[in-house]
């Protein structure tokens, strides 16, 4: 493991240098509690020590409104549409460069989405080890407190004024060095790097499952015919969309087209769409194959649950908790859904 040490008033000079090339982000309170990855400036102040980014990361590689193709009707011809420029995000969770590794391999999957590839090449990854823990948030549960890949750098931060920071690819390193030679880490400095993982996830781990995550996709399978209980947790859902909306790895989305008043040009884009709307798995003559917010609210749990279990091998859920602060009625918690079923399957007779 190649590792540096970087010091706090070097940070600055490198953001300077890194935003020459890039589109910095940075991790920033927005208002009091509330955390937003926002374009570094310099005047902007890096919230190193946030629990929790809002807003789904997943927007700067999958963005809310995209265009794809555009076509002009008088000439009969179309072409496509692929914007995809440089990118850095510093500070990123492992738990969302879990989510982001995860969004890489479904979009890989049968047909390769070119426009999500070509904003991730683009994208350089500079993780950043947790200080504190939202309330919401259960990580350390779901696989999702450490990452070995998907990061350009991993910062930890040591003291008040330093930083372990780990390499993760050839190019992470170079960015590192673009103002002249850095310090090599010492074995004491790993060593700080690991007692603070340590402290953070002895944090993490009092909000968690009740058992394995991996026995996830089996529960949920027993409980999917258990209509009583998803019907009693779905009886205040607003079908908002807002859990799917700010989740890290929903990728859902519609494809739709327009034209100018003249009807001489137009485009196809695509817009993020959930299963948690009504309209989402309407289909023509009107007809739904999840009509009521019953079926869609186990729909949801089932998708994080297991059928993305069964496509990869881990859950769609990394347990950050984003979707339990974004739901009106309180009622998208998937820790709290799990454990529940979970205490039920124990307890039968």
């Amino acid at each position: 493991m190649i590792a540096y040490t970087i010091y706090l008033p070097q940070t600055r000079e490198l953001l300077k240098n890194w935003a020459t090339e890039l589109n910095v982000y940075v991790p920033t309170m927005v208002e009091d509690g509330f955390y937003e990855f926002r374009p570094w400036n310099g005047q902007v102040e890096i919230a190193w020590d946030y629990d929790l980014c809002y807003t789904t990361l997943k927007r700067f590689f999958l963005p809310p409104r995209e265009e794809i193709i555009s076509f002009d009707m008088k000439k009969y011809a179309a072409s496509p549409v692929i914007e995809a420029p440089k990118q850095l995000l510093f500070g990123v969770h492992p738990y969302d460069i879990k989510a982001i590794n995860q969004l890489d391999q479904l979009m890989e999957m049968d047909n390769p989405d070119v426009n999500y590839q070509a904003r991730r090449d683009n994208t350089l990854i500079f993780g950043l080890e947790p200080v504190h823990v939202a309330e919401t948030a259960f990580w350390s549960s779901m696989g999702a407190a450490s990452v070995d890949f998907g990061y350009d750098l991993y910062w930890t931060r040591i003291s008040p004024g330093a930083f372990f920071v780990q390499v993760g690819s050839a190019r992470g390193e170079e960015m590192l060095k673009v103002g002249g030679p850095v310090e090599k880490s010492s074995v004491a400095q790993k060593e700080a790097a690991r007692r603070a993982h340590l402290k953070v996830l002895a944090e993490a781990q009092k909000h968690s499952l009740k058992y394995d995550w991996q026995k996830t996709p089996e529960l949920v399978n027993k409980f999917f015919n258990n209509q009583v209980f998803w019907r009693e947790r779905s009886q205040t859902c607003l079908s908002c969309g807002s859990c799917v909306l700010v989740c890290p790895t929903c990728y859902c989305f519609d494809v739709k087209e327009e034209a100018d008043d003249l009807l001489q040009k137009g485009s196809r884009y695509r817009q993020w769409d959930g299963c948690m709307l009504k309209g989402f798995a309407e289909i023509a003559g009107g007809h739904n194959f999840r009509e009521t917010a019953w079926e869609r609210y186990r729909h949801r749990y089932m998708r994080k649950g297991k059928y993305i279990y069964d496509k990869l091998g881990e859950l769609g859920c990394i347990g950050c908790g984003r979707c339990v602060k974004a739901c009106t009625a309180r009622i998208a918690n998937p820790r709290a859904v799990y454990n529940e079923i979970w205490e039920a399957i124990k307890n039968e007779v």
